[in-house]
């Protein structure tokens, strides 16, 4: 069975960028990066002793190690080798169940990225035809360059742009794109979300106000914007600011509270 090598750490309450390479290579060093802090590491060895016990039922090896040894209550990080975390989506949701609700984040070492599902520091954009290239700590000046690498004419043309709690997506459609929008009430519990659709009111109003127009071109259907207005909805994102009101917002899915 495959296995695999992950840090896990808690980013510090303040608003340094923390991109997982440098983190990394600062752990490596001795050092604590800025944009972590300590943390009690009891919570997560308790759950790590959880998984290992249900893993050996199944074959697999777990080993853990919080630095420093002598105090896990305030540990820097805790390394842990298991079984590769997305192998399959049974142990991605076992991850996600036991791991995601203790707030923490964290390293996969073999792939150079964070461990999935775990947040970001501040934010996140990653894109379906370069799953393998997360851009971490992004600024505004990054976003033309991001957006533009969504290409529709290939396969998973989407982007999305993640905080610690919510996230916005782009998916292409010729020279158009879909836009949606979630926020999640509790970073702890992120299967439980609001999810809205961006609308060209101006289009939607010329047709009536009417939700029946999936046969509609991409061009004159007012759910897909074009790319300046998903610059600027992506803009408002980044700096934290509330969906862009000049536009109409359909909830398209919602999970309980």
């Amino acid at each position: 069975m495959e296995a695999a090598s992950y840090y896990f750490w808690k980013w510090a309450d303040n608003d340094l960028p923390g991109r997982p390479l440098e983190v990394h290579a600062a752990l490596l060093r001795g050092e604590l990066h800025p944009a972590l802090q300590l943390f009690d590491a009891r919570p997560l060895l308790g759950r790590l002793q959880e998984a290992a016990a249900e893993g050996r039922l199944l074959g697999e090896e777990w080993d853990w190690q919080a630095q420093p040894q002598a105090s896990p209550e305030k540990a820097r990080f805790v390394f842990v080798t298991c079984p590769l975390i997305n192998a399959s989506k049974e142990r991605v949701v076992r991850f996600w169940d036991r791991f995601v609700p203790l707030g923490l984040s964290g390293y996969d070492e073999q792939a150079g990225h964070l461990i999935p599902c775990l947040r970001p520091k501040l934010n996140c954009f990653i894109t379906g035809q370069y799953p393998h290239e997360a851009a971490y700590d992004i600024t505004e000046d990054d976003l033309p360059f991001l957006l533009r690498r969504i290409r529709p004419s290939r396969r998973e043309p989407w982007g999305e742009l993640l905080n610690p709690r919510n996230s916005v997506v782009a998916i292409a459609e010729g020279r158009r794109f879909r836009v949606e929008w979630r926020e999640v009430p509790d970073e702890k519990t992120p299967d439980r979300f609001t999810q809205w659709r961006a609308r060209d009111g101006r289009r939607l109003a010329a047709l009536g106000g009417k939700d029946d127009t999936q046969a509609l071109p991409t061009e004159i259907d007012p759910d897909f914007i074009t790319y300046a207005e998903t610059l600027r909805i992506f803009q408002a994102f980044l700096r934290g600011e509330p969906r862009p009101a000049q536009y109409h917002w359909r909830k398209i899915s919602a999970r309980p509270r």
